[in-house]
């Protein structure tokens, strides 16, 4: 695949999890607690991962937590707490990823609880208040249950969808 191709497949894989994390969005959970996505759109990352690089996966998520600022709120609160969930969730599953040591549904399991913490851990910056450490086991649970299901995605695509529309080679 040359370059351009490559740069295309990315570039539409972005688009749609832009557009699915929007309309996520807009749609009300109903739970009593905030702060909780299903984050549908790391099954794109996921896909990512699995059919194109590290660095692909990378690159995309860096992508989608700027271009997201762009559309919403702007390079605020939002964007610090969003932006220091993205790096820890992708350092770590990147990290376990190289070690080849978890499946896709631990790789999501990984990220998911990551970013909660790096949320978290954001938030109690800025608030000032680490006792706001204390919704973290609420987070991590429903941590899992998004992780799962983000896996789960992933992998329905991944099995459904013909690997020559997915794979993202170098």
């Amino acid at each position: 695949m040359n370059k351009t191709n490559k740069l295309i497949k990315l570039a539409i894989l972005l688009s749609f999890a832009i557009v699915l994390s929007y309309f996520e969005s807009l749609i009300p959970l109903p739970i009593p607690f905030p702060g909780i996505r299903l984050g549908l759109a790391n099954s794109i990352g996921l896909i990512i991962l699995y059919m194109g690089s590290k660095k692909d996966y990378l690159l995309f998520n860096i992508f989608k937590v700027f271009i997201m600022a762009i559309l919403r709120n702007g390079f605020g609160t939002a964007f610090l707490i969003g932006l220091s969930g993205m790096i820890l969730s992708v350092s770590f599953t990147l990290l376990i990823y190289k070690m080849n040591k978890a499946s896709i549904f631990g790789l999501s399991f990984v990220g998911a609880i990551f970013h909660s913490l790096g949320q978290m851990i954001m938030v109690s910056i800025i608030y000032n208040n680490i006792y706001l450490v204390n919704y973290l086991p609420i987070l991590i649970t429903f941590s899992i249950i998004t992780g799962f299901l983000t896996a789960f995605i992933a992998v329905l695509v991944i099995n459904r969808v013909p690997d020559r529309l997915l794979r993202i080679d170098s």
